[in-house]
């Protein structure tokens, strides 16, 4: 079966980097492998990894790649470089290439595999080559693993065969400054923000693409008085893929052509499945219908924070610091304001606790090795009881 111009082996080894610094960092919250990774064929073998957590990491490839449905899943373990990876996920895919998996973190912190036809998100790339106009570069600051960085850093750039870079080791504004007309600059609101935070001059003909969360109205009025610069919000998820876009900050969001209020449940989103039968979803976030192709999107359901783009979780941070035996009780909640948001933690020591004073020092050691660095706490706060108002109810604290 011939190839889709995507799989090839630049494209595929730049996505199983990003994919296998991000198992690393679930697997092992602040191990240092990057530099490692950056060789020119690491061994993945030689990572600091025990024997469970490679095959782990090997299982997540698996997974992700449907190696299983092809046979090659074997090949993961006995052939342990990065460029025979490539070769074994390009193999695959030419046997088969009806879908792939993506993985999100739920609120348990536990791995959520969603799973797409390649078919229905050719459609989507198709789409927004057409809505985005002609591109002659990719300028990408977000990771080619989640659904985001998939569409528009690995599969776009192959559709419209034009080349993409990656910025992400380039100062945010340096980025927008060395853009060229032409360019596709994808990144999201924390990305952006400090991009934009210091007057800058841009080339025309520049396309800003943002999405994982919404940019906030201050962000929206940097874009505006950058003059010829197009930017573009999109909304969607992991599970959902892109649902909608809009290019000011109060319009809703308008959905994409192939999406449709689902007739049998309001709350519900729907378009044809590659099978015929129509496949039906339901959004991440509490939403409005304003008519059958716009939405104004209300609130999350799940009750996620974006920090840095990334999808973090209060209660699970809580509970992990309740597991630390000097904690007696613990509140996360978040700190600062959209798009640089952060958590924060108050903590009630329990009776072991012999050296309150130095107690926020050693749960930031502890935590460095139970969470990823978007999930730890900025700051620490001990107190004898967990904040709350004259009612009883837990409040907010400075």
């Amino acid at each position: 079966m011939a190839l889709k111009p995507w799989w090839n082996p630049s494209g595929v080894q730049a996505l199983l980097l990003d994919l296998i610094q991000a198992e690393l960092a679930r697997l092992r919250p602040g191990l240092q492998d990057a530099a490692r990774l950056r060789a020119p064929d690491p061994d993945l073998g030689a990572l600091e990894l025990d024997s469970l957590e490679f095959l782990d990491l090997a299982t997540m490839v698996a997974i992700q790649f449907h190696l299983h449905e092809t046979g090659h899943e074997a090949a993961l373990t006995t052939r342990r470089r990065l460029s025979d990876w490539v070769e074994i996920v390009l193999e695959s895919r030419a046997c088969q290439d009806g879908a792939i998996g993506f993985q999100t973190s739920g609120s348990t912190g536990q791995p959520k595999l969603c799973l797409h036809d390649m078919d229905l998100l050719e459609q989507e790339v198709a789409y927004f080559a057409t809505l985005l106009g002609e591109r002659r570069r990719i300028l990408r600051a977000v990771p080619c693993h989640h659904i985001y960085g998939f569409l528009f850093a690995f599969m776009l750039p192959a559709h419209l065969s034009i080349p993409v870079l990656d910025t992400r080791r380039t100062l945010p504004g340096a980025v927008l400054r060395q853009a060229r007309a032409g360019d596709l600059v994808l990144g999201h609101p924390a990305f952006f923000d400090l991009a934009t935070r210091a007057p800058l001059e841009m080339a025309s003909d520049v396309v800003v693409l943002s999405s994982t969360s919404p940019c906030p109205p201050e962000l929206w009025q940097r874009f505006q008085a950058l003059g010829g610069v197009r930017a573009i919000e999109i909304y969607g998820s992991s599970e959902t893929a892109g649902v909608g876009w809009r290019e000011a900050p109060e319009a809703p969001f308008r959905l994409l052509p192939h999406w449709s209020p689902d007739p049998e449940a309001p709350g519900r989103i729907r378009r044809p499945g590659v099978a015929g039968k129509p496949l039906s979803l339901e959004l991440p976030d509490r939403f409005q219908w304003l008519d059958t192709e716009h939405i104004l999107i209300l609130a999350r359901r799940d009750g996620a924070v974006q920090v840095g783009g990334i999808n973090v979780f209060p209660e699970r941070v809580r509970a992990c610091i309740e597991r630390h035996p000097e904690v007696d009780e613990a509140l996360v909640r978040p700190d600062g304001r959209e798009p640089h948001v952060r958590l924060k933690a108050f903590v009630v020591p329990s009776a072991r606790c012999s050296d309150p004073a130095h107690l926020p020092e050693r749960l930031q050691i502890w935590l460095a090795e139970q969470l990823s660095a978007p999930e730890r706490p900025r700051s620490i706060t001990l107190g004898p009881s967990l904040p709350r108002s004259a009612l009883g109810k837990l409040t907010d604290w400075d």
